[in-house]
């Protein structure tokens, strides 16, 4: 019997790789709900990431600013 990997970001969702086919593996219905849970995982980091990115142009900007006055 193969055990599987753990996969997640952080403490969000987690999916399983590496199930053996004998008897252990997921129907398709969980393996569908793993996948739908990492993908909302993926697109709330993604969310995070484009916030930092904004908040971070805007930084640059208010200091440009600051700088040509």
């Amino acid at each position: 019997m193969q055990h599987g990997r753990v996969y997640g970001l952080g403490s969000q969702a987690y999916t399983y790789e590496g199930q053996s086919s004998s008897g252990g593996s997921f129907s398709s219905s969980t393996q569908e709900s793993l996948y739908t849970q990492q993908i909302a995982a993926l697109i709330a980091k993604l969310e995070q990431v484009w916030k930092a990115q904004a908040d971070w142009q805007m930084q640059m900007q208010q200091q440009q600013m600051q700088i040509q006055q």
